[in-house]
């Protein structure tokens, strides 16, 4: 699944917001989540949908200025992850 996707999804199915933008649209994340409650919960929903904790720069508010921008920055923690654990998973197969 696509970062954008889930994006929308996390918004739309686990906190229950409308999100009108066409594919691939930008929007403000900032303008859908306006708490800090509502912050952690959408990246609970993101970490608990990956199976991973993102890194400590997803915890910036900041980051919610653009669908786009945090779609980019997420698709690369999650090629990163796979990178990561099929190398992981090749050492392992290796030495076995």
């Amino acid at each position: 699944m696509r970062a954008y996707q889930l994006l929308l999804k996390i918004l739309q199915v686990k906190l229950g917001l409308i999100i009108s933008v066409d594919e691939e649209g930008e929007f403000a994340i900032s303008d859908y989540i306006s708490d800090s409650l509502m912050f952690i919960q959408f990246i609970v929903a993101i970490e608990e949908e990956l199976g991973e904790d993102l890194p400590d720069d997803f915890l910036l508010f900041e980051i919610l200025s653009s669908a786009k921008g945090f779609t980019e920055k997420l698709d690369f923690f999650i090629t990163s992850q796979r990178n990561d654990s099929s190398i992981i998973h090749e050492h392992l197969n290796f030495t076995d």
